[in-house]
């Protein structure tokens, strides 16, 4: 399945919204997305997930190095992910770096 990105900067955060499966052959255009951004300025980074099916462990390295490249007291907000992905996320340890919300209006 092919992975669709939608990009938005907004007053205070900046948001991406994800459609389709990101694995080890849609990974890489979600890690260049990640590297055009300017990770170190933003304070908010949301990641609309709803319409993802499946996170393979090359979109979480990816996940990872947004995280490392943004300010300590930033946060990258994960929203509307399936369980399966929660679960993936919460058995690794992630939950440290990422912040789970199921919707919007819960940040």
């Amino acid at each position: 399945m092919n992975l669709t990105i939608d990009s938005l900067s907004s007053d205070g955060f900046h948001l991406l919204s994800l459609q389709g499966d990101v694995d080890t052959k849609t990974a890489p255009a979600l890690f260049e997305v990640l590297t055009q951004l300017e990770l170190a300025a933003i304070n908010d980074l949301r990641i609309d997930m709803i319409s993802v099916g499946f996170l393979s462990s090359a979109g979480l390295r990816a996940l990872l190095f947004a995280k490392q490249k943004m300010p300590n007291e930033s946060r990258l907000i994960l929203v509307g992910a399936n369980q399966e992905i929660v679960d993936v996320i919460t058995k690794t340890g992630l939950t440290e770096a990422v912040m789970l919300v199921s919707t919007h209006d819960a940040i």
